[in-house]
């Protein structure tokens, strides 16, 4: 939540009032603290699921992970989704946070998760551990979905995950994420929007927000899958990595926008939200622009008038 935390459950009820029945959260240190936002979103709404997008057990230990899935879940009913994720480029980076053994750490605190939610936790892990732990109230079970881009942690996903949820709005995307999971997770796209008459206007807004999207850190099989050129993405991960943000967030075209994002008029966003519904898509994390309160509903405003019906 990059907002002010007072604003967090005036946004979460006008989102439900327009129609959008999930409601996610990124979990960063850099934003206000997830576990507060949340709490007031479920105090705030009354049907819309609510869940992170993702938090990372490097982190919040998976014990603490699961408190809170527990806690928001009294709050909120079985509203809940915990969405779990490995981290960014910012745990080794800025908080010198190694990301160790990523399929072991997120397959393990899966298991301490769903252990805690159903009682006390035997988990010997090869990065997280869990032996006898306990909740000390009783506690209901909820659905866990996995942040994956690659092969191998897409094929987790499958494996043990309600859900997956991953970047990529082509056809052959998506039919990759389905093939590697092998139908065993729900499939929950995350992606940014912007809807405006102006298509090029729009883009130009599109495009810093994709940065991360085109130029993080990914198997390099994914950029053909994506549909980019190889130069161009190599490109910007080396601008990124030794200019930064700014200089590398000029770098990102309008193909790679498209990769990752809707962008132009109304009509032309619910046609493409319509495509990844008949491609298999099961929901769609659909993220706006806006500075402010006042700007966040408003860009929520014009995108439920444009994709609700």
């Amino acid at each position: 939540m990059n907002q002010p935390i007072t604003s967090v459950g005036g946004l979460a009820a006008h989102a439900e009032k327009l129609g959008f029945d999930e409601l996610w959260l990124a979990d960063h240190y850099y934003n206000r603290d997830t576990s507060v936002a949340l709490a007031l979103m479920a105090q705030h709404t009354e049907t819309a699921t609510l869940g992170t997008a993702v938090a990372s057990p490097f982190l919040r230990h998976p014990t603490l992970l699961a408190s809170l899935a527990a806690t928001i879940t009294e709050l909120a009913g079985q509203r809940f989704v915990l969405g779990l994720g490995s981290g960014g480029y910012e745990f080794p980076q800025e908080m010198d946070i190694a990301i160790k053994r990523p399929l072991a750490a997120i397959a393990e605190s899966t298991r301490v998760v769903r252990e805690l939610l159903a009682g006390p936790a035997d988990v010997t892990g090869e990065v997280f551990s869990a032996r006898g732990a306990a909740l000390r109230w009783p506690a209901a079970p909820t659905p866990v979905y996995l942040a994956a881009r690659g092969p191998k942690m897409l094929a987790l996903a499958g494996d043990i995950a309600d859900g997956v949820i991953t970047h990529g709005i082509s056809d052959r995307h998506i039919a990759y994420v389905q093939e590697k999971t092998g139908g065993g997770a729900q499939v929950c796209l995350m992606l940014d929007v912007d809807v405006d008459d102006d298509q090029a206007a729009a883009y130009a807004r599109l495009r810093p927000r994709c940065l991360m999207m085109a130029g993080g850190s990914y198997a390099d099989e994914l950029i053909d899958v994506y549909g980019l050129p190889r130069d161009e993405v190599r490109q910007l991960r080396s601008t990124l990595r030794l200019e930064g943000r700014d200089q590398a967030a000029a770098l990102v075209t309008d193909d790679m926008a498209a990769a990752f994002g809707i962008a132009g008029p109304a009509a032309h966003v619910r046609e493409e939200l319509d495509r990844l519904a008949a491609r298999g898509v099961d929901s769609v994390i659909l993220s706006v622009g806006g500075t402010d309160p006042d700007g966040i509903a408003g860009a929520m405003t014009r995108l439920a008038e444009a994709v609700i019906a």
